[in-house]
């Protein structure tokens, strides 16, 4: 597992957005363990709000929540941040929009919920191995 960038020990982010707070909750019992610093926003703003404000390395953004969808949050992170890591949660059937966000550069995985522990771990750990501080 790559915890920390071994060039400068500083702990590699992870944000985690979504609307619900029983998602950010269980995103938290998750991850709590892995040695990332983990930040959760339950909005699309209060991410941007993050992003603005320090180093983000991935973020996990669900795709279904008000006044700013995932896709499009991820969109915004992609501008503001072009080197952190972007993963869509969904539990929706909405592949086509998910489709179009892929397409577009916005998003680097899809996870669809429910989701695999295991799953997200690796994702994290995979993404987090090419990010560059």
């Amino acid at each position: 597992m790559i915890s920390e960038n071994i060039a400068s020990n500083i702990p590699l982010t992870v944000l985690c957005v979504d609307d619900e707070v029983n998602i950010l909750k269980s995103m938290k019992r998750l991850l709590h363990k892995q040695g990332y610093q983990l930040l959760l926003a339950e909005s699309g703003l209060k991410a941007l709000e993050i992003i603005q404000q320090q180093k983000v390395h991935l973020v996990i953004s669900d795709m279904r929540m008000p006044n700013m969808s995932g896709d499009k949050l991820l969109e915004n992170i992609a501008t503001l941040s072009p080197d952190t890591y972007r993963v869509l949660l969904t539990g929706y059937s909405d592949i086509k929009s998910t489709i179009v966000a892929g397409n577009k550069g916005k998003i680097h995985r899809y996870i669809s919920k429910p989701w695999d522990n295991k799953e997200i771990i690796k994702t994290i750990e995979n993404a987090l191995e090419n990010v560059r501080v």
